[in-house]
């Protein structure tokens, strides 16, 4: 049977950074909570340019290792809003910037909203904007940005995505965190999203926004394996193309479960399909890419074990992993930084600290409060024997 033409950029797998996949699977409960956000800013005003009757939704946080698709959500609760008329503005990485040009920028996004300015009722918003990015120097124009923000949410609500929030200067945070709340405690339509690594909760320690403590998280890391394979199996499906039970089995077994892998797999696989003009998906044609597969999973592993070497934190993760395989239950963060202490001159807060550097960069996470699993179980396969291969003489 003949196939249709593809183009170059028809393969369903997208394991970018920050790219959503053609088919989000296992994330059920985390869309729902998102939907929920977007329902309330969208629900009935006092009057047609007032405040929401209801109460505006408190913040979420999303709480994810690296590759568990933390930004994918991002995205798509973007195209969500989109599609239900909700404004987005969303700021990704922040580097070390100033508050006052963090806050011009992001001023500076309300005004790429389309039509803003035009309207008679929002032509005093639009002249403090201007205004606003006149600035040079001096204090940030914190109360110009909580009433433009104000003015804008009269006409339309507006969703404020914040994603790398662990790399965001803390002034700029507390400022931004501040004014947003504002806005939320007068009941302007306005959904606040933030996303980062583990990180992201220490940061928010340094923060003045208490509030913020309270929000809800969602964490995310490791698929269920019937989502893995539903996000292996549909967008095949969803293009006419069969993939046997064996070659379903064996692409799942190179994910570990794991968002991105699932995702590198998928597209390898596609790939090759697509170069041999293959209608199906079978076993052999999946054995083909196992090498491709291989080195793209090292080149990730790699770049968690060199996080960890570069804070030369390589004798207590070691310690970590130890611990975690021989526990007969999963630990609790304490034990697991104890373990890490022991015969060694860290004290309990140094030995905290590489706990939380080793959270973040992605050798464990805490699947539920206070418990910690391995975040990727293959990723202790690959982190010993490099540890073994580089201190052939540790213990």
């Amino acid at each position: 049977m003949a196939m249709a033409k593809e183009q170059p950029s028809d393969n369903p797998f997208h394991p970018g950074t920050g790219t959503e996949p053609d088919h989000l699977a296992g994330r059920g409960r985390e869309q729902a909570l998102l939907k929920k956000s977007l329902a309330a800013i969208t629900g009935p005003r006092e009057s047609d340019y007032g405040p929401l009757c209801g109460q505006v939704p408190p913040p979420l946080k999303i709480v994810g290792s690296r590759g568990a698709g933390k930004t994918a959500l991002l995205t798509w609760v973007n195209r969500v809003a989109d599609s239900e008329e909700v404004d987005v503005v969303r700021l990704n990485f922040v580097p070390k910037r100033s508050t006052q040009d963090v806050l011009s920028g992001l001023l500076n996004k309300v005004a790429e909203i389309p039509d803003f300015g035009k309207h008679k009722a929002q032509a005093q918003a639009y002249k403090l904007l201007q205004a606003a990015m006149r600035w040079k120097t001096g204090e940030p124009p914190l109360k110009d940005f909580e009433r433009i923000m104000a003015a804008r949410l009269k006409f339309r609500p507006l969703l404020l995505l914040l994603d790398e929030v662990m790399h965001y200067n803390a002034e700029m945070l507390t400022q931004i965190l501040q004014q947003s709340q504002g806005l939320a405690n007068d009941r302007w339509p306005l959904a606040l999203v933030l996303a980062g690594t583990p990180a992201l909760n220490v940061h928010l320690k340094k923060v003045d926004a208490t509030f913020i403590n309270r929000a809800e998280s969602i964490h995310i890391n490791g698929l269920e394996p019937a989502a893995t394979r539903d996000a292996l199996r549909k967008p095949f499906a969803d293009r006419g193309i069969k993939v046997s039970d064996e070659a379903l089995e064996l692409m799942a077994s190179w994910t570990d479960n794991y968002p991105y892998f699932t995702q590198i797999v998928g597209s390898k696989v596609w790939d090759a399909r697509k170069a041999e003009g293959c209608a199906e998906v079978d076993v052999d044609l999946v054995k083909s890419v196992e090498q491709a597969v291989q080195d793209k999973r090292d080149e990730f592993y790699e770049s968690i074990f060199e996080m960890i070497s570069d804070e030369f934190l390589l004798e207590h993760a070691m310690k970590a992993v130890a611990a975690i395989e021989a526990a007969p239950e999963p630990l609790a963060p304490e034990q697991v930084s104890a373990c890490m202490a022991e015969g060694t001159n860290l004290d309990a807060k140094e030995a905290r600290k590489a706990y939380n550097q080793l959270l973040d960069a992605g050798l464990f996470w805490r699947p539920r409060p206070r418990r910690v699993s391995a975040a990727i179980p293959s990723f202790f396969n690959y982190f010993k024997a490099e540890y073994k291969r580089l201190t052939p003489n540790a213990r």
